[in-house]
């Protein structure tokens, strides 16, 4: 790999670490449905002009916007709205990829031996570990059970995506965005009733947050990860899978004053070894690891 294309999937990572605070910026401003809504309406105004109909796939683009939107954002962006540390909840979201093995296993018949299955039983042990840490009250535990949910249903997506065939990045961003902001908006509308004299009340600074959001992380970043991968094999890009989750704990302890507790350092690092152990093995392995789901 060369040092602008290693230059570039840092800064993949950058972007996706700091897309957690831009979210718990967002949610905190807006509420964590409408601010979800709103980011991918903006992908959706963006990407407008790539949106093509993929003659008998479209069933399962539908589904895969759904369960992206609903399944895996709702969850997700509550979690990081109610946190008490972004760190903790940056490290659970890594659990998509021993999700994703356990669905490869259950649904495309994958054989897992002993180092893939001691590092799937290491990643949620890292986890539950960070369970008990002493922060943020009955919210954590909350936080992390959100995402743990959001992560499975990001695996779905994983899984979802390998069927699709000769369907481009901006595309499938379109169609996920389109139907994410449809669903996301009856939902909020629905669930979360929004203040609409607070909400024109927020200040524009605050909108950056939803800007970045959405072309950041969403646009940019996962546009660089995929031309990356035309021109790598997956193997390579595997073990900088876990970077985005040090920068979001970099970024939590600088920016959003997360504590960095002994049990969060101790399950962070044994989630997030289990992690890495799991996606160069699954790389190798043509196995879905989550590395191609929009963030």
């Amino acid at each position: 790999m060369t040092r602008l294309h290693l230059t570039l999937l840092v800064l993949v990572n950058v972007l996706w670490g700091f897309n957690f605070v831009a979210g718990k910026t967002g949610t905190d401003a807006f509420g964590p449905l409408l601010f979800i809504t709103l980011r991918f309406a903006v992908v959706l105004v963006l990407l407008a002009p790539f949106l093509r109909r993929v003659p008998g796939q479209m069933r399962e683009m539908i589904g895969l916007g759904l369960v992206l939107g609903i399944g895996h954002y709702a969850f997700m962006f509550y979690a990081i709205h109610v946190a008490g540390s972004l760190s903790s909840v940056a490290i659970a979201s890594q659990l998509t990829v021993p999700f994703s093995t356990i669905l490869a296993i259950v649904l495309l018949g994958e054989r897992v031996r002993l180092i893939r299955a001691l590092a799937i039983a290491a990643s949620f042990g890292g986890v539950v570990i960070i369970g008990f840490a002493p922060i943020g009250g009955p919210d954590h535990l909350l936080a992390l059970g959100l995402t743990t949910i959001a992560s499975g249903a990001m695996a779905t997506a994983a899984i979802l995506m390998r069927r699709l065939k000769g369907v481009g990045v901006f595309n499938l961003q379109g169609w996920i965005a389109l139907c994410a902001t449809l669903a996301m908006s009856v939902l909020t509308l629905v669930l979360e009733r929004p203040d609409w004299a607070r909400i024109a009340a927020v200040p524009y600074g605050d909108y950056w947050s939803v800007l970045y959001s959405a072309v950041g992380a969403t646009i940019v970043g996962h546009g660089l990860l995929y031309w990356l991968l035309q021109r790598y094999e997956v193997t390579e890009i595997a073990p900088f899978i876990t970077l985005s989750t040090l920068f979001a704990i970099g970024f939590g302890v600088w920016l959003a004053g997360d504590a960095l507790t002994a049990r969060i350092v101790l399950g962070g690092a044994l989630t997030l070894v289990g992690v890495t152990v799991i996606a160069i093995r699954n790389a190798a392995r043509k196995t879905p690891s989550g590395m191609r789901t929009p963030r």
